[in-house]
């Protein structure tokens, strides 16, 4: 068949993109390591990214905002506001954040600061339904193409001291998965609608310094944007035990570091989309289904107040400064108000999962930061050649460590088994459970 001919055919996938400034002004509370640290610069401005699907299987929004992280009830008031704008079920929509620590705080107090609520109303809702809108009205026909390079911008962040304690850093044979993918949208005139860089790594390059910046995934995007002349977005990976690779040894630095990092980043990313050796027309579909996890026992209600009563109020906590006690605080007085509500005691931890299918590609949210072993074994077992999983979408409860992973502790450990954002524990096997029910959603079963 002649390459006229192929050009002739007619296109079941349409794609339609957008994005908006999300940026906060000076001055704006960053969320990040450092509590009550105002903006002073703008580094580089933050932004959502929406891309429509559709074909005659489905349809999907596909979204992702350059902030930190949000909380579950916000999440769902978005993908409303998202489906409203672009006539599409809002549990078709998918929501995600690229965890920067160097945006607003647009999720759950836990010591870096209040919710900005300001800003939600003000510049990130109106965004949302800005970029939804206007994805779904530059709807065109498309195709798909799949790139994939291997790329060393993250490492796993769990860094071993001699006596086997666990702190933040850099740990050169902790498991990492390396693997860069690229989704591109090619309309029928040859240009570039749109393209999806897959990636797993935190946000911290920058961290704990005074710029608003999309840390080193900005760079990337745009150098991507740049060679293809498309809209870009960065969906974050399985990022919970994955740092970026600074030259400091540390898991943060400064906006100089993330920069640089972004750099390498967006040659990674360049190359990925130039591997790209077909262009597909590809159907699209939303896999539905309930994540069910069964919680452990809650603690007591004489644990929590022998608890709250060592750790003093809030107000004491936040007088003294002791930050790393907020979390727990928290914790323990949801704890009581469990006992104190009257109601049933809670059985089970649920998540409403929506899975786009793109032909080959599942991708496939989390709202945990999860741990980088347990989207390669999604990977391994699934049934689709892509498989994508996205972290801090749809909300974000807590960090999801594995099983193997929880005995050795850690910061990622304790967030988990603090269980902040459930008040019940989940079990420590948690992963296993993650991976068994989101397959029988691959799998339809």
């Amino acid at each position: 068949m002649t390459e006229k001919r192929k050009e002739q055919l007619p296109y079941n996938l349409f794609c339609g993109a957008a994005k908006a400034d999300i940026t906060p002004p000076l001055g704006t509370q960053l969320y990040g390591y450092a509590p009550g640290r105002p903006a002073e610069v703008l580094g580089d401005g933050l932004e959502a990214v929406a891309i429509y699907l559709k074909a005659d299987t489905g349809s999907a929004l596909l979204i992702t905002c350059t902030i930190c992280s949000l909380n579950p009830g916000l999440s769902d008031d978005l993908r409303k506001i998202a489906g409203d704008a672009a006539d599409i079920a809002p549990e078709n929509v998918t929501i995600c954040c690229t965890h920067t620590h160097s945006g607003p705080n647009t999720s759950l107090k836990s010591g870096w600061g209040e919710v900005n609520y300001d800003y939600i109303e003000a510049i990130l809702k109106p965004a949302i339904r800005k970029v939804s809108e206007n994805a779904k009205a530059n709807l065109q026909g498309a195709a798909l193409g799949i790139g994939e390079t291997e790329s060393d911008v993250g490492m796993n962040r769990r860094q071993v001291l001699e006596d086997g304690s666990i702190i933040l850093g850099q740990n050169p044979w902790g498991v990492r998965d390396p693997k860069m993918t690229v989704l591109s949208f090619r309309g029928r005139d040859g240009k570039i609608i749109a393209n999806m860089i897959h990636y797993g790594c935190h946000g911290t390059a920058s961290g704990d310094t005074p710029e608003i910046t999309r840390d080193w995934a900005g760079v990337m995007t745009d150098m991507l944007a740049a060679e293809t002349g498309a809209i870009t977005g960065f969906y974050n990976g399985f990022e919970g035990d994955q740092g970026p690779n600074l030259p400091n040894g540390k898991t943060v630095g400064n906006y100089k570091l993330a920069l640089s990092l972004g750099g390498k980043a967006g040659i990674d990313a360049v190359r990925a989309w130039k591997s790209i050796k077909e262009w597909k027309d590809a159907p699209v579909r939303v896999l539905h289904g309930t994540v069910r996890v069964p919680f452990d026992p809650i603690a007591t209600k004489e644990e929590a107040e022998k608890k709250l009563a060592e750790l003093g109020t809030l107000e004491e906590i936040y007088e003294k400064e002791e930050y790393e006690k907020v979390n727990e605080c928290l914790h323990w007085n949801n704890v009581l108000k469990e006992h104190t509500a009257g109601k049933p005691y809670k059985t089970h931890f649920t998540f409403e999962q929506n899975i786009t299918v793109i032909g080959p590609v599942a991708i496939l949210p989390s709202p945990f930061e999860a741990f980088c072993e347990i989207g390669l074994r999604l990977r391994a077992h699934s049934p689709y050649p892509y498989t994508l999983n996205l972290c801090n979408t749809h909300g974000c409860y807590a960090y999801l460590p594995t099983k193997r992973d929880i005995p050795a502790g850690g910061y990622e450990v304790w967030h988990y088994l603090l269980a902040l954002r459930t008040t019940y524990p989940l079990p420590r096997n948690m992963d296993d459970y993650w991976v068994l029910e989101n397959l029988k959603i691959l799998r339809e079963e």
